[in-house]
């Protein structure tokens, strides 16, 4: 009898655990990127480049400093700071996807060998923070802490992922995804402060803004497009979106200003 309690308890337990964790990522209102309904891959000639810097508008708000509750030695060397909305020098606004549309043709994605889907966890962070990954690659995960970690992805359209990677695993490679979607959340089961986010891309006419705010979508072909953006604090402009003329051989510059979410 006393075992089966203890069972009966033990069961309990995990199932609150996986119910909470996956109440956590579902309850997170995740404004999506807009995909097209088909894309052809076609020969881009003398395309263009589409470049520019997002910034911030307003004083950007004090970020949130994470209480580290586990694993001292390792995720309590530095200090954690929630990553919604990371505002640099001059109001330069990080992790910001800015992508075409409404491109239904244009060029694939690039076939160089030595380009690598990597995401490291490292300080008990993801890095980076959002990533794009192109339908049909496979995403690598680095454990550069050497400590158990837990790799735990919310997607809907695509089959959800919840793996552990232990301490002696240094990487682990995740299968291949088959539909655009996203950005879903990334978080860490084991470290409960540890979260990213990802985007399954179906066109290489996406790209996400550096420190700087920078962010550069190249090898355009020529016309006129809805530039679109996502910041995990900051919403969509889909309903929106800025209109660009992109000329062949030519560069458009096109910055952007985001405010909060309301």
């Amino acid at each position: 009898m006393k075992t089966q309690v203890v069972s009966i308890i033990a069961l309990f337990i995990v199932c609150y655990y996986v119910g909470a964790a996956g109440a956590a990522g579902k309850d997170e209102a995740v404004e999506s990127l807009v995909f097209p309904a088909s894309y052809k891959v076609v020969n881009v000639a003398n395309g263009g480049t589409i470049t520019g810097v997002v910034k911030y508008e307003g004083d950007a708000p004090e970020m949130k400093k994470l209480e580290i509750t586990k694993d001292q030695n390792v995720c309590g060397k530095t200090d954690k700071f929630e990553e919604s909305l990371v505002v640099g020098d001059g109001n330069a606004l990080r992790d910001v996807i800015v992508y075409l549309i409404d491109i239904s043709e244009g060029a694939g994605f690039s076939e160089d060998k030595s380009v690598k889907y990597e995401i490291d966890q490292k300080g008990c962070q993801f890095l980076p923070h959002v990533n794009l990954l192109p339908v049909g690659q496979q995403l690598t995960m680095i454990n550069s802490d050497r400590i158990m970690h837990n790799i735990h992805i919310f997607s809907n359209t695509n089959k959800a992922y919840n793996k552990a990677q232990g301490k002696n695993r240094r990487k682990m490679r995740l299968p291949k995804v088959k539909k655009a979607e996203g950005p879903v959340p990334i978080k860490c089961d084991v470290h409960g402060w540890m979260q990213g986010w990802i985007a399954y891309i179906p066109h290489p006419y996406f790209a996400a803004s550096n420190e700087k705010g920078e962010y550069k979508i190249e090898n355009v072909p020529p016309g006129t497009y809805k530039l679109g953006y996502w910041q995990a604090a900051c919403g969509t402009n889909k309903d929106a979106p800025v209109s660009v003329t992109v000329e062949a051989g030519g560069t458009v510059t096109q910055d952007l200003t985001l405010a909060l979410k309301k």
